[in-house]
């Protein structure tokens, strides 16, 4: 993306209300690895037009503070923007620990993904941060009740119910919160679990930790309301809550390309076809033909 794209963008965010109102709520730059694109301060700058809330995601796979991707990221948290990041064991400890104490000096917010294959693994991957933030300052050491309690409900769920399905995994983690916020610093969890896809890019019904159930996602837009949309570099707009990693078809037209007028309209045969097909979605579940594609292009998971 240009700083030029960017900028269309936002003059035609500014035209429509609902996509307005969800810019000022936050926007995230992600998908790919966005400080790879050596205009990405300026862009961050465009869309911050928008809302103060402009974050960057990172893999935080960087092998040098000298490098210009980690430049980039250090001038937008200069800036005010904030720098989120996933959490990659392989890499942890040459690459991402030396650079999330940098992180940690120039913003007092972070939230960490973790993606799990199994839930061993998410409990790994907490035990690497407790480890990294019990070496920190005492600024931070509210984050340790957060994670000593993942820790500790993990342990307890592998030592009574190794191979728990995952309604039970969300039962005995029910009521646990994914973030704690104090004066000076705020931090969140994000537990993703893992997914296989096939040969054609399409994610398989269940997650891989639990294989035995299907993982739904219940999607808003059916139901009056549009919470996120993904628009794409090339500027195509989508209803996917995933970056556009779900593959889901109907479309809300193009940023770039498309008149705001243009956009609405397109909104609006999006929904009817995204409700249709939920509802065939739904059907097919019950009868036992859960993971079928529906001719309206709405990913089988989809509720």
């Amino acid at each position: 993306m240009m700083p030029e794209q960017a900028q269309t963008m936002v003059d035609k965010i500014l035209q429509m209300e609902v996509f307005h109102e969800l810019a000022k709520r936050e926007i995230n730059l992600t998908g790919g690895e966005p400080s790879q694109n050596p205009h990405i301060v300026e862009i961050f700058k465009i869309f911050r037009k928008l809302t103060p809330n402009v974050r960057i995601h990172t893999n935080l796979d960087i092998n040098s503070a000298k490098s210009q991707r980690w430049l980039r990221l250090v001038e937008i948290m200069k800036l005010s923007g904030r720098v989120d990041f996933t959490l990659y064991p392989t890499v942890w400890e040459s690459r991402q620990k030396p650079l999330l104490i940098e992180i940690l000096g120039l913003q007092d917010e972070l939230i960490v993904n973790m993606i799990f294959e199994k839930v061993p693994d998410l409990l790994s991957q907490i035990e690497l941060l407790m480890a990294f933030f019990g070496e920190q300052e005492k600024k931070y050491q509210s984050v340790m009740p957060l994670l000593e309690t993942y820790r500790a409900k993990l342990e307890n769920l592998l030592a009574e119910n190794p191979e728990c399905n995952e309604g039970e995994f969300l039962k005995h983690m029910e009521g646990t919160e994914n973030y704690i916020c104090t004066d000076n610093f705020t931090f969140g969890l994000n537990m993703i679990p893992g997914f296989y896809v096939n040969k054609n890019g399409d994610r398989a019904m269940n997650a891989q930790p639990f294989p035995k159930d299907f993982n739904l996602l219940e999607c808003t837009i059916p139901r009056g309301t549009i919470e996120i949309v993904t628009v794409q570099q090339t500027g195509e707009i989508t209803p996917c809550c995933d970056v556009g990693n779900l593959k889901c078809q109907p479309k809300f037209g193009n940023l770039l390309m498309d008149s705001p007028i243009e956009i609405m309209q397109k909104v609006d045969v999006s929904r009817k076809k995204m409700v249709s097909g939920i509802q065939k979605n739904h059907q097919n579940i019950n009868n036992g033909k859960a993971g079928e594609w529906v001719e309206e292009g709405i990913p089988p998971y989809c509720v």
